[in-house]
């Protein structure tokens, strides 16, 4: 039920089952079509105990939780940043959506829309004209998801996985 998921800010004593969750989802969204070298050369480098607790340290990053039934472990979450860039984007005041997942449990199951939801509401409360994303061109779920949130692709560019250059598709929504 969508109605008992509650998002909210991500706390140091979430680290650990954020970065949990965060190694997890990723692993089960994009192992079964990239080499497993560079899956775990990935989360190695970026989806550690230390990087997560290094971003969640960090002022320009925003970590979102989604929690179900009042359980404290998360089954989703979102990183938002205020310094990201892309020279697609033309707009002064933005904020990227840097992660957003959800356990593969609950995938269709509101998780992704309450985190999203939590996640434009940021952008207004900060008063941003345009958030925007990088999503993997083979990624057509996610794709598809955030075609109906209203996003747009508005370029492209690289993201290392590992040794492999992979092609994301820049996309961007307007606030104001």
């Amino acid at each position: 039920m969508v109605e008992d998921i509650v998002v909210r800010r991500a706390v140091v004593e979430d680290i650990h089952d954020l970065a949990d969750l965060a190694a997890r989802s990723f692993r089960d969204t994009f192992e079964v079509d990239n080499d497993a070298k560079n899956i775990e050369a990935y989360l190695r480098s970026s989806l550690t105990v230390e990087s997560t607790r290094n971003e969640l340290d960090d002022t320009s990053s925003i970590f979102l939780v989604a929690c179900r039934g009042g359980h404290a472990a998360p089954v989703g979450y979102a990183k938002l940043s205020t310094t990201g860039e892309d020279p697609s984007i033309n707009d002064q005041n933005i904020i990227e959506i840097q992660r957003i997942y959800a356990d593969k449990s609950e995938i269709g199951r509101g998780v992704g829309a309450a985190l999203m939801r939590a996640c434009l509401g940021i952008a207004e409360d900060l008063r941003c004209g345009t958030v925007w994303l990088g999503v993997w061109d083979r990624n057509e779920r996610a794709i598809l998801f955030y075609e109906r949130w209203g996003f747009t692709t508005v370029g492209a560019r690289q993201f290392a996985l590992g040794s492999e250059l992979q092609n994301d598709l820049v996309m961007a929504r307007r606030l104001t």
